[in-house]
């Protein structure tokens, strides 16, 4: 539909405009909207008397800012077109994604004789593609992250920390949740999940992660925390929050957790930071549960929430002795350690002396 100071241009030109399924929006050179078709009624809700005169960019979402519209008529202007994926308002107030291509129309003597801007509302490819990104990042459960975003969360957080910023990894296995699919049935226990992962997400603050991991199994990320002491307070909200009653199909049952956590050194390889955090629930888990573990660098789980001391499982897999036999071996790779460097064990206060290699000590274990 042309206006009045539309082009000149052909009758079969402007029927073929439009008869065109795209949008078609033509301005005169200062950028007043002259012509536009039947498909840019269609997609933005406005009709050509209420849009003939003004600038296209009473379209304009707000998604954008000054300098993508700089860069646009940067292009536009040095390269004679530009092409690529904005996102409009229409008349009724609704964002939607378009891909759109604008072209200066010139003359023969290269003077800029309008802009012809042509459209395709994008907005069902872009459901679709945010569908697959869910499935792709998402548990379709719960809603929470998966495995896959998680790792990806993880890496981020580790690549874009402060020298000084610390974060923690926790790993939670809910106990006793088969009882729950034994007694009521997977829809039960998939309701149940559901309910559990909502209250995870309430105990952690929007820079924090909570992913599903497997089955009855969650990973969670705390980024930033100060130290210990700040993620203890994390964790002993989720253990409470979690021994609240639930309500599932109509029934009410309760659910504890084990949790293990391990806190970020700056020297453990990414990929070990969940695997540890795996090991530290183990011993939970072994312990009873309805507690937290957290993961050491000497391969001990102390200080958990009822304040006594937990072994877990150690990178080796061997079984290391407990009580005096320890002690006596960890005092030995001591002494030893301190012989060859040319000075007595008690230079450095006694028997407490760092032991950073435990082989000598767990041989012949």
């Amino acid at each position: 539909m042309p206006g009045t100071n539309a082009p000149a241009l052909s009758v079969s030109a402007w029927q073929v405009i439009s008869a065109m399924t795209d949008g078609v929006v033509i301005t005169n050179p200062r950028g007043a909207i002259i012509a536009v078709n039947d498909a840019f009624c269609a997609v933005t809700g406005y009709a050509l008397s209420e849009v003939a005169g003004r600038n296209p960019r009473l379209l304009h979402s707000g998604k954008h800012g000054r300098e993508f519209y700089a860069r646009m008529w940067s292009s536009l202007l040095r390269d004679g077109g530009w092409q690529g994926e904005i996102w409009n308002r229409r008349k009724n107030g609704e964002i939607y994604p378009e891909w759109l291509t604008i072209s200066s129309i010139k003359d023969e003597w290269g003077h800029t004789r309008c802009y012809l801007g042509v459209f395709r509302d994008i907005t069902n490819p872009k459901l679709n593609e945010e569908r697959l990104r869910q499935l792709a990042q998402r548990d379709p459960l719960t809603g929470l992250p998966n495995r896959r975003f998680f790792h990806e969360r993880l890496r981020r957080a580790l690549s874009g920390r402060a020298a000084a910023e610390r974060i923690a990894v926790l790993f939670l296995d809910l106990d006793h949740f088969k009882d729950v699919n034994d007694r009521w049935g997977h829809a039960a226990g998939d309701s149940f999940l559901q309910a559990v992962g909502a209250r995870l997400r309430g105990c952690v603050r929007r820079t924090d992660t909570v992913a599903r991991w497997a089955g009855d199994e969650f990973a969670v990320l705390l980024n930033p925390v100060s130290g210990r002491r700040d993620a203890d307070r994390v964790i002993q909200n989720i253990l409470r929050v979690l021994r609240r009653p639930f309500t599932v199909h109509g029934r009410r049952t309760r659910t504890s957790a084990s949790i293990g956590g391990f806190l970020f050194d700056g020297r453990t390889a990414p990929r070990r930071l969940v695997d540890k955090a795996d090991r530290a629930m183990y011993a939970v888990k072994k312990g009873g549960g309805d507690d937290f573990r957290f993961w050491t660098p000497a391969l001990s789980l102390r200080h958990g929430l009822h304040g006594h001391e937990v072994s877990g499982r150690p990178a080796a897999h061997v079984r290391l002795p407990e009580g005096r036999r320890l002690r006596r071996r960890f005092q030995r790779a001591a002494f030893i350690r301190q012989r060859r460097r040319g000075r007595p064990a008690w230079a450095d206060g006694g028997g407490g002396a760092e032991v950073r290699d435990l082989r000598p000590a767990l041989r012949g274990v």
